[in-house]
């Protein structure tokens, strides 16, 4: 049967040099999961690709180790392979909902990964690489997500990659009232970091864009002014926080260019917050004096100072997710012997429609007694598959019992494959009488002469 299985890297595994290098932007991503299950015995695959991981979750079939999706990510580089985590089966589900709870986030309880892991599900199920494991995985992944957020406090406080901008830029400039933003780029973590900004009072605020029309949409959703890409060395001469998030693959703000600009300020501090991967501004650039430049890993500097209660509450999060795992296990452990449970109902029933049918055409019965006589065939039916229905049922919820071997065995025991197949080609699906353990009708005399 296919397995669930993770391949990726993460803020805990690699530094943001190598996170940007395997990123993959969102316009890529559609032939990207095209080409992975493209691979052989790759069944389904989606790919989460963040500021801070980069991961594929992907059904593969047994024959198939997890190793073959890892040159996809690394390139072969031996840097990014060293870095790459490796998961499959129960620990590879255990990490799909600790992510999508946030629970193995920078800041544990942040809101983004959630709208992230749901957009990149999202995206797969449009690209059409995703089956019946992922289907089941990542709904169950929301619902545990929403237990943590309303049944814990680990998303309570203030403790984002957002906020800790705003608590980094009050650490610096004292209280931030009235200081103007510069945004560079018009992304979805752009514009949640300019409103948390917005809502600590900050000044004017200046949006620029590669595109235009997009700079002027999150201008008008902010309250601020828009402006073309080519006023961005003028702006930044004037302004005092620059919240950098572009899609760009290299640096948009070089350090010539903030060298020349600091002369303009002529003394006045200049603050860098880029949350971009790949980064938006050369790391040269903070060596420049009187520049301060955060990229979203020196946040977590920020970040750890308001995880205490976090930490505290991710521990109840921590059982809930043992909860939902233990559910999503033994569902998954009674659904794998649905198919036996129903086949062998069906025989058992299909048997006994039989031989009452056989029965009623030798006697004269009116509809009553006829519908009576078809009810003790049902009961009998249901007396004799109660105990091993019941053991088939106790067997798949028992982690230490082998209820894989328990429906094999029934399987072969009453040859339920083969009625399968035979019911699939429209043929009589009955085990005759003398496979079932009893003595055809035709010859039931015989031995007793």
């Amino acid at each position: 049967m296919p397995r669930l299985c993770v391949v990726g890297l993460s803020h805990k595994t690699a530094p943001i040099e190598l996170r940007e290098r395997v990123a993959i932007p969102e316009g890529g991503l559609s032939d990207a999961l095209k080409r992975l299950t493209g691979l052989p015995g790759v069944r389904e695959a989606m790919i989460l690709s963040t500021c801070n991981r980069v991961e594929i979750y992907a059904s593969l079939d047994e024959s198939i180790a997890v190793e073959l999706l890892m040159p996809f990510l690394s390139g072969s580089h031996a840097e990014v392979e060293k870095a790459l985590y490796r998961l499959e089966g129960d620990e590879a589900l255990r990490h799909v909902f600790k992510v999508t709870a946030s629970l193995d986030s920078m800041v544990i309880g942040e809101s983004q990964i959630l709208g992230q892991v749901k957009e990149a599900y999202a995206l797969a199920v449009a690209a059409q690489t995703v089956g019946p494991v992922l289907q089941k995985t990542l709904p169950r992944a929301f619902q545990l997500a929403k237990r943590v957020r309303t049944e814990t406090d680990v998303a309570k406080s203030s403790a984002s990659i957002a906020s800790a901008a705003v608590d980094l830029a009050e650490q610096i400039f004292g209280k931030i009232a009235g200081r103007s933003v510069l945004c560079v780029g018009a992304g979805k973590m752009g514009d949640l970091s300019a409103r948390h900004l917005k809502s600590a009072g900050v000044g004017p605020l200046h949006v620029v864009n590669r595109t235009l029309s997009r700079a002027e949409a999150l201008a008008d959703k902010l309250g601020g002014h828009a402006a073309p890409w080519s006023d961005l060395e003028s702006l930044l001469a004037k302004v005092d926080i620059v919240l950098c998030s572009t899609g760009a693959t290299e640096p948009v703000i070089t350090a010539e260019q903030v060298s020349r600009v600091m002369r303009a300020r002529k003394g006045r501090w200049l603050f860098f917050i880029d949350i971009a991967v790949p980064r938006d501004v050369h790391a040269d650039v903070g060596q420049i004096e009187n520049v301060y430049l955060y990229d979203v890993d020196t946040l977590e500097k920020v970040v750890s100072q308001n995880l205490e209660g976090r930490e505290r509450a991710a521990d109840q999060a921590d059982k809930i997710l043992l909860e939902e795992l233990a559910r999503f296990v033994v569902a998954e452990r009674h659904q794998g012997v649905v198919p036996v449970i129903k086949a062998l109902r069906g025989h058992f029933e299909q048997v006994a429609r039989a031989e009452v049918e056989r029965a009623l055409a030798k006697v004269h019965l009116d509809d009553r007694a006829r519908a009576q006589v078809a009810q003790i065939g049902d009961a009998i039916v249901n007396k004799l598959l109660h105990a091993p229905l019941t053991a088939l049922k106790r067997t798949a919820g028992d982690e230490q019992a082998d209820g894989e071997a328990l429906a094999k065995a029934v399987r072969e025991l009453f040859a339920l494959d083969r009625l399968e197949v035979s019911a699939e080609r429209s043929e009589v699906a009955e085990v005759p009488a003398s496979e079932a353990g009893e003595v055809p009708a035709k010859e039931a005399g015989k031995g007793s002469r």
